[in-house]
């Protein structure tokens, strides 16, 4: 059985990369998801799902390059853009 951590990231689509950091941790969805509700309304968020004891990096098969993340499931809180 895989094991997931979720992780909160803050993300500023102005900035250059990296444009989001890390701000918390959680063992559950919905742990994770209440924090976000609770936090300040001036930034956008993303939620990651990773898994625990796993290395989730997706190279590209012609390249060799780090192409991205395999494995993870992704979402975005956007609030910064709320009118």
């Amino acid at each position: 059985m895989t094991e997931f951590v979720w992780g909160i990231f803050a993300a500023d689509a102005s900035a250059h990369f990296p444009n989001f950091f890390p701000i918390g941790m959680y063992g559950t969805r919905e742990q994770a998801v209440n924090e976000i509700y609770s936090l300040p309304r001036d930034h956008n968020y993303q939620l990651l799902r990773l898994p625990l004891n796993q290395n989730f990096a997706f190279y590209h098969k012609k390249t060799g390059k780090l192409a991205g993340m395999d494995s993870i499931r992704h979402e975005h809180f956007h609030f910064k853009d709320e009118g």
